[in-house]
């Protein structure tokens, strides 16, 4: 968990249903237009009606409604609602509702790994998170300005204009303590605090060296790159900063030390940045750069070694919404957040307003604000006046969190009509690959996984014994295995191995494809870039007793390091960098483990699959047990879905989860938010376990086994015994195998045209 001892283990399970909430409707209307207001490319002057004719009148009324409706209609597409803050400015409400609360000009936000929301109050010198239930609490500062805490407990410790914070994979959170002059970082596990880089000193100093050790000039912005290294806008020194996290080597990779302008085309090296202010990567690893003093925003394409300029002329100013982003002005931007369609979101800081970058059109558009200062109100966000926003952030459900700083809240703007639908991701009717996924054959395909380019990999069970990858153009390819079952190939090409039944596969850090080869009773290691495989070291059942005890699940916990292994018996442990392997849970014997035991010392009935959540819970779905299970961080294990373990089918949509039943279920995994997703096979359901309300619900399928209902929603469409689910791990888009279909499916969310 985050913060040992912070918050007791089962609450740090509970999940973010304030995100979710269903709003009311929008009020209608239009923005209300303010003599001098130039927050729409369109302007509406006064014409005396004696000029006119009553045609030309027309027409112009036509022009000008037309032109209107088009420059909001993007707007018109949000509503922008209070997440947290009561609009006074203080330190109260720890342990009550967040929306009640005080608090002192949040700038930071982001979602972090406990699925709370989490953000930094710039002058309160606080880090406080939301939780799921909807209460607040501060997890790290006193409250009191200064540099003092480094090695105790991060909620003892000073800081000084906190600005910015991130969390790395592993969970630690990094704070940019800006007149520190310091990233300090504070440990997921123990809740201690330290200097991570910057020595305290105002300066610019220590590339080549220790991060620790460098000098830094107001720091800013940070974020991590998609190579994991750690990334800061330097700003005092008009330059972006890198930091590898393995060596904690400092570097400069942008600007020159000094302001100047930025021309577009210029190559990276040896070009002048003016004020680097907020940084975020697009999907595609390039870095999104919005300066403060130059109020322009740029890309820097690290392939082509090239600066481009997007948006802002330079000049200060609040004109060209509707237009190109280019030809528009830009007012001191101090956030940027790139959404999955590539969109760039800004906060625009003194046109307390919120712009949006086309990805598509590249035009400039405005979303909230109105270009005053102020607080609200809530509903329409071309109504909702704003006050000097630093942070934002784009939620995996294309939600746009903001630190309203000095409105003294944190407001969210949420898509007004956002529905689910399922689409279709591969499985056709050609015997063929390298074609279109959509169009190729699959054969009995069973577990799916995404790796760090977003591509989707297939295993099939038997039918197939095939390894397949979907690449990000929508190609299928055949990279391992043969339809004939066997074992063989290790040391050699990939393409020309075999599997017997292949049940699961699992992505390490690395892109390596783990393949859980189940009646070969070994776990199988596809190297993408070599094209070679092997068996993995460290779990190994004889052929003999494969069937009964092979691999059936292999899945990463979140930090990429440990495997963890269902094999009908026990749940394994496999640590990748060591080889060594331990048990989580099961003795060996068959029974139904009593709540509150020891998970090791307790028998299992068929441990069919596993995952781990990112809270340290380990879930285990049990196929014959019909039941979901969990080990909690202190090892003891308890029955959370299906207490009885019979058999069964859903008794309704929701559900309370201890008396939901299961039939057959195949696969499980984590979802963005730390809920659990179940394939309940043989009633041919997609269904949710959520810790918070302990609730089970229908998330896909009909309950009858059949194939009709693709490109309807996801309740509506048929299934027919589903054994993979997936979680996309950056858009939280759900992907279900839909293997007596010979499919894969995706719950895709869509707004309407």
């Amino acid at each position: 968990s985050l913060w040992e001892g912070r918050a007791k283990r089962g609450e740090g399970a509970v999940l973010v249903r304030t995100a979710l909430a269903l709003h009311p409707p929008r009020p209608k209307g239009r923005p209300s237009q303010r003599e001098g207001y130039s927050g729409s490319s369109t302007t509406f002057n006064a014409i005396p009606h004696s000029y006119l004719c009553k045609k030309t009148m027309n027409r112009f009324l036509i022009i000008v409604l037309i032109a209107f409706f088009s420059a909001r209609t993007d707007a018109a597409e949000w509503e922008i609602k209070t997440f947290a803050g009561n609009g006074s400015q203080g330190f109260r409400g720890d342990g009550g509702p967040a929306i009640q609360a005080q608090l002192d000009n949040p700038f930071g936000v982001i979602r972090g790994p406990d699925g709370c929301i989490w953000f930094c109050e710039y002058t309160g010198q606080r880090i406080r998170r939301v939780r799921p239930d909807g209460t607040i609490e501060t997890m790290a500062g006193s409250g009191k300005k200064g540099y003092t805490g480094d090695g105790g407990p991060a909620l003892e410790a000073s800081f000084n204009l906190p600005h910015e914070i991130r969390f790395d994979p592993a969970g630690h959170l990094y704070v940019v303590d800006m007149m520190n002059h310091a990233v300090r970082k504070i440990d997921a596990k123990t809740g201690l605090i330290s200097t991570f880089a910057g020595n305290g000193q105002m300066g610019y100093s220590g590339d080549g060296g220790p991060a620790s050790e460098a000098q830094f000039n107001k720091p800013h912005s940070i974020q991590f790159g998609p190579e994991g290294k750690l990334y800061i806008c330097d700003i005092g020194n008009h330059v972006i900063r890198r930091i590898d996290m393995a060596t904690s080597q400092v570097e400069t990779i942008a600007g020159t030390g000094k302001p100047g302008p930025t021309p577009d085309g210029s190559p990276i090296v040896g070009t002048p940045l003016n004020g680097p202010r907020s940084i975020d990567f697009d999907k595609s690893g390039n870095l999104w750069l919005a300066t403060r003093e130059g109020n322009q925003v740029f890309r820097l394409d690290w392939k082509a070694g090239l600066i481009s300029h997007v948006a802002g002329t330079g000049k200060s100013g609040f004109q060209g919404n509707g237009g190109p982003a280019k030809e528009a002005t830009l007012k001191g931007p101090k956030g940027i957040a790139i959404d999955q369609e590539g969109n760039v979101w800004l906060a625009d800081t003194e046109s307390h307003s919120v712009r949006m970058i086309h990805a598509k059109t590249g035009k400039l558009e405005l979303i909230a604000g109105t270009g005053n200062l102020g607080d609200g109100p809530d509903g329409d966000p071309l109504k909702c006046d704003l006050a000097r926003l630093h942070g934002i952030f784009v939620d995996f459900d294309g939600s746009i969190f903001i630190g309203d700083s000095e409105a003294h809240k944190i407001r969210v703007l949420r898509k007004t009509k956002v529905t689910d639908q399922i689409v279709l991701v591969a499985g056709g009717q050609h015997n063929a690959v390298d074609i279109p996924a959509t169009e190729a054959l699959l054969r009995e395909p069973f577990g799916t996984a995404f790796d760090a380019k977003d591509q989707l990999w297939i295993v099939e069970m038997a039918s197939g014994n095939r390894l397949l990858r979907v690449d990000t153009a929508g190609v299928l390819s055949h990279i391992a295995g043969k339809s004939e079952a066997g074992f063989s190939g290790d040391g050699g090409p990939a393409i020309s191995s075999q599997f017997n039944g292949p049940h699961n596969l699992a992505i390490r850090a690395d892109g390596r494809v783990l393949i859980a080869d189940t009646w070969n009773g070994r776990v199988r290691q596809v190297d993408p870039i070599t094209q070679r495989i092997e068996s993995l070291i460290g779990f190994e059942v004889p052929l003999e007793k494969a069937k009964g005890s092979g691999p059936y699940c292999v899945s990463s916990d979140p930090s990429g390091q440990q495997l963890l292994i269902a094999d009908l018996h026990r749940v394994h442990r496999l640590d990748l960098s060591t080889g060594k392997i331990s048990v989580v849970a099961g003795n060996g014997e068959k029974g139904i483990p009593k709540d509150g035991a020891i998970a090791v010392h307790s028998p299992l009935v068929d441990p069919r699959a596993v995952a781990a959540d990112r809270l340290g819970n380990v879930y285990i779905l049990e196929r014959g047990g019909n039941a979901l299970r969990v080990v909690k961080p202190d090892g003891t294990i308890k029955t959370v879905v299906n207490g009885s373990g019979k058999k069964g089918g859903e008794q309704s949509i929701i559900e309370p989860a201890i008396s939901a039943m299961l039939n057959g279920p195949k696969h499980v995994c984590i979802d963005l938010m730390n809920r659990v997703i179940i394939a309940d096979a043989e009633n041919h359901l997609v269904r949710r376990y959520d810790p918070a309300d302990e609730t089970v619900c229908r998330i896909a399928g009909t309950g009858v086994s059949g194939r009709e209902g693709v490109g309807g929603t996801a309740q509506s469409c048929q299934l027919a015994r589903p054994h993979g689910v997936t979680v996309h791990p950056k858009s939280g888009e759900l992907y279900i195998t839909d293997s007596y279909n010979n499919r894969i499916l995706c719950v895709a969310r869509r707004s309407p045209p």
